[in-house]
């Protein structure tokens, strides 16, 4: 009888000391675990990629700085991630999208003090064109839109007239009314397909040095009937890695405005997905699938 006493009474302090161990293994597993991505909510979605990226080479900056989140605009499903350092200097961009299966995912993305719709980028452009007095009048006012990542564009709304710049340059596009711009960007809004998706992790990151860079024009290979560069990834990066002249080119707005830009690096994911690193005011990263097959985009030598 004793036996069986002393055996019930140990049984409390069994159960508290189990559930001690328990409390602790599952507080340490909540420590070691990242920010979770599955989420429809912009700030922890953007949270988690900029802190993932964090970790690239190139990317480290980002360690210190905060997302800033803005929406993208009417008709989209994505946000757009301001990257500002602690000083109120934007230190790059993300573009982060909700899916319908609650996924987050990645867009577009890139480095620099200038990122997709800077409001200092344009401002500096409507002064320099003459647009407003001064780079800080608010005589004017400029809503994004956002289809794809070469129908990108600031429409602004000046007293007597509306122009329509890009969105990562500020230059000004031959676009008259939203009318216009809606024939000429004509397409669903860009989704990441699932590879894109937050959980993906880095696998390489290569960019070229500033004494690597290169003029696009030097050669217009697009004009002297050049054949294009077959879009393949593997062929792709081993021309980038070898440090070879790689230019792009697109006119997503027909004949009246064409894109012709260096391409100066990649990141690649583990799930497969290859981003390219256009020089366009900073490092601009934009999927393959997004340069080839929403902007009719051509590679060339």
């Amino acid at each position: 009888m004793r036996k069986a006493n002393r055996a019930a009474a140990f049984r409390p302090l069994l159960l508290v000391l189990l559930l001690s161990v328990l409390s602790v293994f599952a507080a340490a597993r909540s420590a070691a675990a990242p920010v979770p991505a599955d989420t429809n909510d912009p700030a922890r979605c953007a949270a988690a990629i900029v802190s993932q990226l964090s970790g690239q080479p190139g990317f480290s900056a980002w360690k210190t700085g905060l997302p800033r989140i803005e929406a993208l605009g009417p008709g989209t499903h994505g946000w757009l991630a301001t990257v500002v350092g602690p000083k109120g200097t934007p230190l790059g961009y993300a573009v982060v999208y909700a899916a319908e299966d609650g996924s987050c995912r990645l867009g577009e993305y890139g480095l620099g003090p200038k990122p997709l719709f800077d409001t200092t980028t344009l401002r500096i452009a409507l002064a320099t064109g003459g647009y407003i007095p001064t780079a800080t009048s608010n005589a004017f006012r400029a809503v994004k839109h956002y289809i794809h990542p070469f129908a990108a564009a600031w429409e602004v709304k000046l007293a007597k007239k509306t122009i329509w710049l890009d969105a990562k340059t500020a230059e000004l596009l031959p676009v008259d009314n939203e009318s216009q711009w809606l024939a000429a960007a004509a397409g669903e809004p860009y989704m990441p397909a699932d590879a894109g998706a937050a959980p993906d992790k880095p696998r390489e990151l290569r960019l070229l040095t500033a004494a690597e860079t290169f003029d696009p024009y030097e050669r217009l290979s697009w004009l002297l009937g050049d054949k294009p560069f077959a879009p393949q990834p593997d062929r792709l990066i081993a021309r980038l890695k070898a440090k070879n002249r790689l230019v792009y080119v697109a006119e997503p707005l027909g004949d009246k405005m064409l894109y012709a830009q260096s391409v100066v690096g990649y990141q690649r994911w583990q799930g497969g997905r290859l981003d390219l690193a256009l020089d366009m005011n900073g490092s601009r990263f934009i999927p393959l699938d997004a340069l080839v097959k929403l902007s009719d985009g051509l590679f060339y030598r």
